[in-house]
């Protein structure tokens, strides 16, 4: 409760600053904006606080312990950036635009830290595992969404933005339907490639960057991106590679 608390506190001292310089509505909306933001990355965390134990022998802690917290930091940047999805359609100021290039430059540049983190100090669980790759794909669906708005990539990156979804999606087709769901196979190849994806799209968000430059670069590492989600989507499946048990 403390840190949503302080979430939404953060929010509301960051929207009266945007008040004062760009006016009452602009930081009305960007409040409103990161605050659904920040409730969705509330509700990840709060879905699996089951998931709070040693990754290795499965002993519970009873607190979320420093690296979540980092996580959740990530978390707030981006739905702080998150907030701007609502401004962008008013006129804005080239100076803002610096803001949730400042936002996501930063939740990006703390991946790994979690982890880090975590090893460190010998708290790492299964709630700090899924809640990192769901901080990555809710940063690489709200980030690359200002960038489109700001004309600094291109529509047809919003595949990479919707691919962990769909993806997802799938997995629970397959369930609902009661077939069987094979583990992925271990891949540094897929860290690497999400993690270009992120530099990516920091980069992209700065304004002294030329749109034409980012929107070159967004196509050539979206491909090998989305090829990778169509391999493994073939291993979970059973379609590609030896057939495992199926993941429980």
């Amino acid at each position: 409760m403390r840190i949503a608390l302080l979430g939404v506190a953060a929010l509301l001292a960051g929207a009266l600053v945007l008040s004062v310089f760009n006016g009452p509505i602009t930081g009305a909306r960007w409040f409103g904006g990161g605050l659904v933001g920040w409730a969705f990355v509330l509700w990840q965390c709060h879905r699996r606080l089951h998931l709070n134990v040693a990754s290795l022998d499965n002993r519970p802690f009873t607190g979320l312990g420093t690296a979540n917290r980092i996580t959740l930091l990530r978390g707030w940047l981006i739905g702080a950036t998150a907030g701007f999805l609502a401004i962008l359609p008013l006129p804005t100021s080239a100076g803002l635009l610096y803001v949730p290039a400042v936002f996501y430059s930063v939740a990006a540049a703390l991946d790994g830290l979690d982890g880090y983190v975590a090893r460190r100090q010998q708290q790492t669980t299964r709630l700090g595992t899924e809640l990192d790759t769901v901080m990555d794909a809710f940063g690489l669906f709200i980030a690359p969404l200002v960038a489109v708005f700001t004309g600094k990539l291109p529509v047809v990156y919003l595949l990479v933005s919707v691919a962990y979804y769909l993806f997802q999606w799938g997995i629970r087709w397959r369930v609902q339907r009661g077939r069987p769901v094979y583990a992925l196979p271990p891949s540094q190849l897929r860290r690497y490639l999400a993690g270009a994806q992120m530099v990516l799209v920091a980069f992209a968000l700065w304004p002294p960057l030329p749109g034409s430059v980012s929107q070159w670069l967004s196509i050539a590492l979206m491909i090998p991106l989305l090829l990778g989600f169509c391999r493994d989507w073939l291993h979970v499946s059973g379609w590609l590679g030896a057939r495992r048990e199926p993941a429980a």
